[in-house]
């Protein structure tokens, strides 16, 4: 879905414009509308915007000045300008600073579509064009040396020694993070890989990926990635140090922490929305995240770590491609503790799939692959029960690893005795202590689907419920994803997936039954209904009543005061 921005002094040929893309069309939109600049500049800092539609002149800061600050804040996005004048000074301006189209106002509507289609494809073409992978292969071996992934991952797990370090060791790996700076963390998984893929296959697409990403931060960010667990990756993000603007300077002011450190947030929430698009459009890989809601000093890394890999691990609707957002507003949990006392140190590679299925609920191939382990340990002698024991012993910190971090010992507690987890010596046989496994390992999955469930329960009400009080106010899909915090554009995917209806249709529904009973009740005007309903003009109202019920608001109105009369006769 694309993000239109549409902005000008003069409200009707912003409400205009808004109910000319409003209706069905090529492009998928979500659009939105500002009445100055000052408006825009307040919507870019709330969500990435892809293209905006702009008038160059208007009072305050002009669309030139917007310009400006648009380029700075999402570097990406395309930029259509609309004027009443034929000024070739300002259109040669307007070209250099990224402008990529100049339309009078009086050329039309067709060819202001016409304008938007040609950013539009040239979003998706940008994508297409940009070579983010033909060095992958070579940067595996030069850019990210073994040194660099297990300098990272050691401060990700709070290595005491790697953080009182780091102020000498991430200039010799030539990192480019500050060692006193607040850092923010994304965690992204490849939620699939496809058939055939070797080690070597998995590899060279971690760092596809990681340059993919690496080509959309760069403009504003410094960030280093580390791949881990085979399917996973993990971004260190630090803001650049803000330049001062024309404004800063003409008033002496400088920008401050608080503002900066949203802007980190709000760019990197935006970002990792493309750099899934492009993944899966250039590399055709299936690659979920989550996002930390606060950049953090590097001794609170750790914590952060911990709860995106919950995060992720427990996000729920559709299993793959997720945009999840660590917000502890939302659920209350904050930071987790390190709960990861047990760590996987088994010499058979299979553990660490399994643990990772386990985690992200992959019941099929979490069986599939458990059953090939547990018959390592057949046969007799001593040497195979070294093994049975070593392959217990390296499920045991799995399983406590799990169990903690969902804290469901007591759920468990009722139909598994847990204190014979850790004990390989009473189980009767190697068949008896599998079965004990798979009884535990079916026990947590199935208490997985039951809490996912319910979440998802939970957040179809909270929608339904902020649609149904919020029907003449803000229900842009940006709004929507911030009250229940969720990315926009992941949210509307999910509420397909878990109603069967899109999100848009629904809000449609929604306004469409409320402006009926208010028709019905006959005390209000049309032109009442309309704004109370959300509707920014009565004429919007009428074309989107008259399309849905076959009738206009005033004739619907008529009639059903006609049926009332009959019924009361």
């Amino acid at each position: 879905m694309i993000r239109l921005l549409i902005v000008d002094n003069e409200r009707w040929i912003v409400d205009s414009l808004l109910d000319l893309f409003g209706r069905p069309g090529k492009l998928e939109l979500e659009t939105f509308g500002a009445y100055s600049a000052a408006e825009a500049l307040e919507a870019l800092r709330r969500m990435k915007i892809d293209i905006v539609l702009s008038d160059i002149r208007m009072p305050g800061m002009d669309g030139l000045a917007l310009q400006r600050e648009i380029v700075r804040q999402w570097p990406w996005c395309k930029i259509i300008f609309l004027s009443g004048y034929d000024d070739f000074d300002y259109i040669q301006q307007a070209l250099r600073g990224g402008g990529v189209d100049y339309l009078l106002k009086t050329e039309g509507h067709d060819a202001v579509v016409a304008a938007v289609e040609r950013a539009a494809a040239q979003l998706y073409e940008a994508v297409e064009s940009r070579q983010l992978i033909l060095n992958a292969e070579r940067q595996m071996q030069l850019a990210r040396p073994l040194l660099v992934n297990e300098y990272l991952l050691a401060l990700a797990g709070g290595d005491p020694e790697a953080l009182r370090k780091r102020h000498a060791r991430l200039p010799e790996l030539q990192l480019p993070l500050d060692a006193d700076a607040e850092t923010l963390l994304v965690l992204g998984r490849v939620d699939d890989w496809r058939d055939g893929f070797s080690g070597g296959d998995k590899h060279l697409m971690l760092y596809a990926i990681a340059n993919i990403a690496e080509e959309y931060f760069a403009k504003s960010l410094s960030s280093a990635a580390v791949s881990f667990e085979q399917n996973k990756l993990l971004w260190f993000v630090q803001a650049k140090p803000e330049p001062e603007t024309e404004q800063d300077v003409a008033s002496g002011a400088r920008p401050q922490a608080e503002d900066a450190r949203r802007r980190l947030v709000r760019f990197v929430q935006g970002t990792i929305e493309t750099i899934q698009g492009a993944c899966k459009q250039l590399l055709q890989l299936s690659v979920s995240f989550a996002a930390a809601d606060e950049p953090k000093d590097w001794e609170r890394i750790p914590g952060q770590f911990q709860a995106l890999k919950r995060l992720l691990g427990r996000g729920l609707g559709l299993g793959q491609e997720l945009i999840l957002l660590d917000r502890p507003a939302r659920d209350g949990a904050g930071e987790l503790p390190d709960v990861r006392t047990h760590e996987t140190r088994s010499r058979l590679e299979r553990v660490g799939t399994l643990a990772a299925y386990l985690e992200n609920g992959d019941n099929a191939r979490f069986f599939e692959e458990y059953g090939r382990l547990m018959a390592l340990g057949a046969g007799d002698g001593r040497s195979a029960e070294l093994l049975r024991m070593e392959i217990y012993y390296s499920l045991v910190p799995i399983f406590l690893s799990e169990i903690g971090r969902w804290g469901i010992q007591e759920e468990l507690g009722g139909t598994i005795d847990l204190g014979r987890l850790t004990r390989f010596d009473v189980h009767p046989s190697w068949h008896a202590a599998e079965e004990y496994f798979a009884a535990l390992a079916e026990r947590l999955f199935a208490l997985k689907r039951a809490e996912r469930s319910e979440s998802e329960n939970d957040l179809i009400r909270l929608v339904r419920r902020y649609v149904a009080h919020n029907l003449a106010g803000d229900l842009s899909l940006t709004r929507i994803g911030e009250v229940v915090g969720y990315n926009p554009y992941y949210l509307t995917r999910l509420y397909k997936q878990l109603t069967g209806e899109g999100l848009t249709d629904y809000i449609a529904a929604t306004r469409l039954a409320g402006a009926q009973k208010l028709l019905a009740g006959n005390q209000l005007t049309v032109q009442d209904i309309s704004r109370a309903v959300g509707f920014m003009t009565e004429q919007s109202f009428y074309r989107f009543f008259k399309k849905e019920t076959g009738l206009t608001p005033q004739e619907y109105k008529e009639r059903q005061a006609i049926s009332k009369t009959d019924n009361e006769m």
